[in-house]
């Protein structure tokens, strides 16, 4: 979860690190109890379908309202909103990627908002495609990226194997590029490039 920390800090949030709990439904629903004195819960794993993805019924036992469970994205689909009282609840994928991505497009920018901020998302720039980038399958891709400077404005690489347990390809992104489902990305055509940093260009 230290990933997950660093990016509550980040968004302008403190953290309150609940620890890990084991697949087990009764030490899942005692972690969570331990955060309600936060002001928004957030897992990471067991939000998937899998016989040991407990999350969703821990979730019920404390009384939590779940409004979706699963985004039609890659990486991140299996990923669950909902509510208790005025509490958000938010339930991450296990993958460190999927997690850190999703974690930037609903959960930095609720806490931006609850934070009073006035930012709450990320530039978005278009850049050139260094390369050929795809995205076959039926979800949009947040592919992440490398951007250079040229004289047109941008040049968007990918990292390296789009894995979303290899946590290499988030920590070298200085974005993520924005490809709909079944799209190929020809080099020299424009992709659309959420920043993760300031690229100092």
């Amino acid at each position: 979860m230290g990933w997950t920390a660093a990016q509550v800090l980040e968004a302008g949030a403190e953290p309150l690190n609940l620890g890990v709990a084991g697949d087990d439904v009764d030490a899942l629903e005692s972690r969570l109890r331990w955060g309600l004195t936060a002001d928004v819960l957030l897992t990471s794993a067991g939000v998937s379908v899998g016989e040991l993805d407990l999350v969703r019924e821990a979730l019920a036992r404390i009384g939590a309202t779940l409004h979706l469970w699963q985004v039609a994205m890659r990486p991140g689909k299996p990923i669950t909103f909902g509510t208790l009282g005025d509490r958000l609840v938010f339930g991450l994928p296990g993958n460190p990627v999927s997690a850190m991505v999703t974690f930037e497009l609903f959960v930095r920018p609720a806490l931006r908002k609850m934070s009073g901020l006035a930012q709450l998302f990320r530039p978005r720039i278009l850049a050139r495609a260094g390369e050929t980038i795809a995205n076959p399958g039926s979800r949009r891709g947040y592919l992440r990226v490398r951007l250079e400077a040229d004289p047109g404005g941008y040049t968007a690489r990918l990292t390296g194997d789009q894995g979303s347990a290899i946590l290499r390809s988030m920590v070298l992104a200085d974005g993520l590029a924005v490809v709909p489902p079944q799209t190929v990305i020809q080099k020299n055509e424009t992709v659309e490039v959420i920043l993760l940093r300031d690229v100092g260009f």
